[in-house]
């Protein structure tokens, strides 16, 4: 059976909400991300290494309308998927890390994610375009936008420098306390950029000095809790231990290689019939359309001829 008969017992019956792609290899790709679509409930997608998805691909993901967490950690996507994903208005755990091709123009446009708390953006070209709720003046008063709600916040190995740790902790930069604009009559000495931040990874920056890890510490109340890890600040041990279970900072290999999904009867069932479509697109894809019919042969075009004016001829008649 076509999948794509198979749409509305997919969209009624299978009901999952969570899906685990991971590690996928060539039979995720552009086309699999459209057999989603077809999941209403969907609100969990985690697509690690796989290598074959695009950035135009990703342009189908804003299509996931209950989507709140998706990791698409270690694939080949970049700025343009960053830009993509800003449709994602539900989006509240977005794992980035390992995107070669995200720079701080990518990082820049997932600000109206306004919802986000946890973002990871471990081992990206990303630098100092921290995503701070920057403010706008307005008359007299200032009105936030980006995301402000962040709690976890993963920047190991990427090229932030003090300048990009000055943003989070709103320290003055020409005259101005970055990221809070100016109200006139309050002080803006003891203010914090992420409210509820519980999380901030900057290990492997050579860019930030000691003074500015410091900083942050002091401002937000951290703690570095584990063991051989000055760098992972957080508020307590379970939260970093929790927090650095989510990102892999380091690219999975054939020595280190992904822990295979733990995934129910259902949700074997869906990669199932994702799999089947995205190969069915494949091949159509590969075959191109279908070549126009052969023209009947000469004895038959003269009995349809003869047909047509006969039947031409009753009308006549008729009328």
């Amino acid at each position: 059976m076509p999948c794509a008969l198979m749409f509305p017992l997919v969209r009624d019956v299978w009901r999952a909400s969570e899906m685990d792609l991971s590690d996928g290899g060539r039979w995720i790709t552009d086309a699999s991300l459209g057999a989603l679509a077809y999941l209403d409930g969907l609100a969990s997608l985690r697509l690690t290494l796989c290598r074959f998805l695009t950035d135009s691909g990703s342009a189908q993901l804003p299509r996931l309308s209950g989507l709140q967490a998706l990791d698409v950690s270690w694939t080949e996507l970049g700025d343009r998927a960053a830009g993509h994903l800003a449709g994602c208005p539900g989006l509240t755990s977005l794992n980035l890390t390992g995107l070669g091709g995200l720079t701080d123009r990518g990082v820049a446009s997932l600000l109206p994610l306004r919802r986000l708390q946890r973002l990871s953006l471990a081992s990206t070209s990303a630098a100092d375009a921290a995503p701070t709720p920057a403010r706008r003046r307005s008359g007299a008063c200032s009105r936030a936008r980006g995301v402000s709600d962040l709690r976890w916040l993963e920047l190991s190995n990427t090229r932030i420098t003090d300048t990009g740790v000055g943003k989070l902790v709103a320290i003055i930069e020409d005259g101005s306390p970055y990221g809070s604009g100016e109200v006139a009559g309050h002080s803006h000495s003891s203010r914090r950029v992420f409210k509820q931040l519980e999380y901030l990874a900057l290990s492997m920056t050579p860019g930030v000095g000691p003074p500015a890890v410091r900083q942050v510490r002091v401002k937000y109340g951290f703690d570095a809790p584990l063991p051989n890890a000055q760098r992972t600040l957080a508020k307590s041990n379970a939260v970093a231990l929790e927090a650095s279970n989510w990102v892999l900072r380091f690219r999975p290999t054939k020595e280190r290689q992904l822990p295979p999904p733990d995934r129910t009867w259902e949700a074997t069932r869906l990669v199932s019939y994702v799999a089947a479509y995205t190969r069915e697109m494949s091949a159509a894809a590969a075959a191109g359309p279908p070549p126009p019919p052969p023209p009947p042969p000469p004895q038959q075009q003269q009995q349809q001829q003869q047909q047509q004016q006969a039947d031409a001829g009753k009308r006549q008649r008729v009328g």
